[in-house]
């Protein structure tokens, strides 16, 4: 039984114009390789990441402070990261490392330490475990019977760890992000004016970067 579950939710065929993909690996490729070219963060077709970042830096307003530049990348203390970690969701699909939000509710105790050290490395040496950030990516059929990849919503589980960082970082940009939207508002027009020359592949990398 387990077994024709399985089965069932496997992509059998997948359509790509005229090419048909039938075979399990070759389907596995076709994905890989679309979501691969995607998301692919190299600089491609010859911009280099100084040219993104010297255009960035020189049409973008300075509009964080320096106090508000310290909170933003200030290392959390302790019962900062307790607090995140038990108001996200205990329930949660677990990410590539198995582990959910409970095992971290219920094991706080034994773990909670290992935890702080992890999140608080990341803030003090901007790097981090390797595959931390590493995601599961599934994708769910939008239509009965999809055989197109456009016809499949993906969903991507990351590890809770990750969730952790993600999580502080975003509350600590929400409480500056209002009384900055307009700036930013103004700053991405500007920007969509004076580069409306460029060649394509040029701006779309420079505005991509600037919605990160």
């Amino acid at each position: 039984m387990v077994k024709k579950h399985a089965k069932s939710n496997e992509i059998q065929m997948l359509v790509d114009g005229d090419l048909v993909f039938e075979d399990s690996e070759d389907i596995q490729e076709h994905i890989l390789s679309l979501y691969k070219t995607l998301y692919d963060s190299s600089d491609t077709n010859n911009v280099s990441t100084k040219f993104r970042e010297d255009m960035i830096v020189a049409n973008i307003l300075r509009v964080v402070s320096e106090d508000e530049n310290f909170m933003l990348v200030r290392c959390p203390f302790n019962d900062e990261i307790k607090k995140v970690v038990f108001t996200l969701n205990y329930d949660s699909a677990p990410g590539p490392d198995g582990f959910r939000g409970s095992f971290f509710h219920g094991c706080w105790d034994i773990v909670g330490s290992y935890v702080c050290n992890v999140v608080k490395q990341f803030f003090s040496h901007n790097w981090i475990l390797p595959r931390m950030n590493a995601n599961v990516v599934s994708l769910i059929p939008k239509i009965h019977g999809a055989t197109s990849i456009e016809d499949f919503k993906p969903i991507v589980v990351e590890n809770f760890k990750f969730k952790i960082i993600s999580k502080i970082l975003t509350d600590r940009l929400a409480s500056i992000a209002a009384c900055n939207i307009p700036y930013f508002s103004y700053n991405r027009n500007y920007i969509t004016q004076k580069f409306d020359n460029m060649s394509k592949y040029k701006y779309a990398y420079i505005h991509h970067s600037i919605s990160k």
